[in-house]
């Protein structure tokens, strides 16, 4: 009877020790993608030899992105996110050292800041969002659709839409959801100058803020 209690107990002792285990490992696990999910990459294009589109008023494309991308990682700071930008000063980086840093942090979302322009073509303005269709599962056209949503509403911009391009680096060479966000035409007399201030700089980081939010949290 004596034994017959004790192989009782010591069986009763294992299986605590083998829950205790699993429980340990199932909230590990949940830590960590907690984590991960957590971690933000900003891209501000262009940089360094590299000035991207020249702006009708002499603006540099090179200088508005990182401006934009730095108020966008300090806010994002600000809410608790895990920001990683991929510069932070003028300098070049080749675009596949972006996707790789991206990659190699696990990063749950990339976000490419940029300007657009069109030859020939003053009249265009507006906010464009590219990104590539891929079919992995990283949603990355309703990620596209619901930051233009949101920066259309807090800036008033016309709607360039979202568009397609399997032809970009920091998108096709991604492994998480990807974007570039074309915040307006330096073409464009009027959109060139208000991309330029500091008002309306915050203005597109609200947007995109608030359609990375909607994103994260399934709206």
């Amino acid at each position: 009877m004596k034994n017959s209690r004790t192989r009782n107990i010591l069986l009763i002792i294992v299986l605590v020790f083998m829950v205790f285990q699993i429980f340990h490992g199932v909230f590990s696990l949940i830590g960590n993608l907690s984590e991960r999910s957590n971690i933000i990459v900003i891209d501000p294009g262009h940089g360094g030899e590299d000035p991207g589109t020249i702006g009708v008023n002499h603006s540099l494309e090179k200088d508005i992105n990182l401006d934009i991308s730095k108020r966008l990682y300090k806010k994002l700071k600000r809410k608790g996110y895990e920001v990683i930008i991929t510069r932070d000063i003028d300098e070049y980086i080749d675009n596949n050292q972006r996707a790789k840093l991206a990659n190699e942090e696990k990063a749950k979302i990339f976000i490419s800041i940029h300007c657009n322009s069109v030859k020939n073509n003053s009249s265009a303005n507006g906010v464009q969002i590219l990104y590539y269709p891929s079919n992995k599962a990283t949603n990355n056209e309703l990620l596209a659709q619901t930051m233009l949503d949101e920066v259309l509403r807090n800036t008033g911009a016309n709607s360039k839409g979202i568009v397609e391009r399997k032809d970009l680096i920091v998108l096709n060479q991604t492994n998480m959801p990807a974007i570039v966000v074309e915040c307006g035409f330096l073409s464009n007399e009027d959109e060139a100058n208000l991309l330029g201030t500091h008002r309306y700089q915050r203005k597109i980081v609200n947007g995109i803020v608030k359609g990375l939010e909607n994103y994260i949290n399934g709206f």
